[in-house]
């Protein structure tokens, strides 16, 4: 009896210990960020970078390329979750940041404690991915579009073009139904990707907007290059019925990002 009792109490300490550890690390950081997402490629060195107060600190890594540089991004505290910040220098391919149009101010700033909750993206909810590219966001829609008239060039049953009227402003509007499975789903059209292009004055594309139109959150999204760092390209998710500002989004989005004051930091080889 004596032995049953031993290793029962034991047993629930271990449990104990086990349940304090889980719950002292998900206070800690309960969106599972890892402390560093990736190493510099190869032996290089880079200079020792400076964490600035009062934000997290990225060193962002070319995710195609061989970190021939990095950059230093200093993300304000009020884009992440309160309990994740600190003053380390954490590695990664990218970084979100949850902002709110028109202020853009981040998702956990005081202005925005009294925003209502809602699920996918509505009222002025912005999503920003922030990564360093070679690959200008110029010659990825290229690329899109090429693949789109190759495939509008197939005339395949699996999906449908459909051209629409010009609307928000911009010059070209179409959109891509998919009968296969819309049947499958009863009819629904959630499948539908739906696309606005804004050409510059030369006729290349500008921005490329994917949205979907007919989901339970319309959302849109669109990926352009940092006005003064080309090297970071941003792509930015928002609720599509706030694509009638989609020129003033684009230009708040690449000025508060600027105004973080990126670092390219070049890469040394050993």
């Amino acid at each position: 009896m004596f032995n049953k009792t031993a290793i029962t109490l034991g047993a629930l300490v271990i449990m104990a210990l086990v349940l304090t550890k889980i719950v002292s690390n998900w206070m800690q950081n309960p969106y599972g960020l890892e402390p560093e997402r990736l190493g510099p490629k190869g032996s290089e060195t880079i200079p020792p970078v400076t964490a600035l107060p009062n934000a997290k600190n990225y060193l962002l890594y070319p995710y195609y390329d061989d970190n021939a540089y990095v950059i230093h991004l200093a993300l304000p505290n009020h884009y992440i979750h309160p309990s994740n910040t600190t003053e380390r220098v954490l590695k990664s391919y990218g970084v979100s940041a949850s902002m709110y149009y028109p202020g853009l101010n981040g998702k956990f700033h005081p202005e925005n404690a009294n925003l209502p909750n809602c699920n996918g993206y509505c009222a002025g909810y912005v999503r920003a991915s922030i990564e360093p590219s070679r690959r200008s966001a110029h010659e990825k829609n290229r690329r899109i579009l090429e693949r789109i008239a190759h495939d509008r060039q197939q005339d395949s049953a699996l999906y449908q073009f459909e051209d629409l009227d010009a609307e928000f402003g911009v010059d070209e509007h179409f959109q891509i139904r998919y009968p296969v499975i819309e049947a499958k789903s009863k009819g629904s059209m959630t499948s539908t990707q739906e696309y606005l292009i804004s050409r510059d004055p030369s006729g290349d594309v500008q921005y490329l907007f994917e949205c979907l139109p007919y989901t339970p959150s319309p959302a849109c999204e669109v990926e352009f290059n940092l006005s003064t760092m080309p090297e970071l390209v941003i792509n930015i998710r928002f609720s599509r019925s706030l694509m009638t500002e989609w020129p003033k989004i684009v230009r708040a989005v690449n000025d508060k990002v600027a105004s973080w004051k990126p670092v390219k930091i070049e890469t040394v080889k050993e």
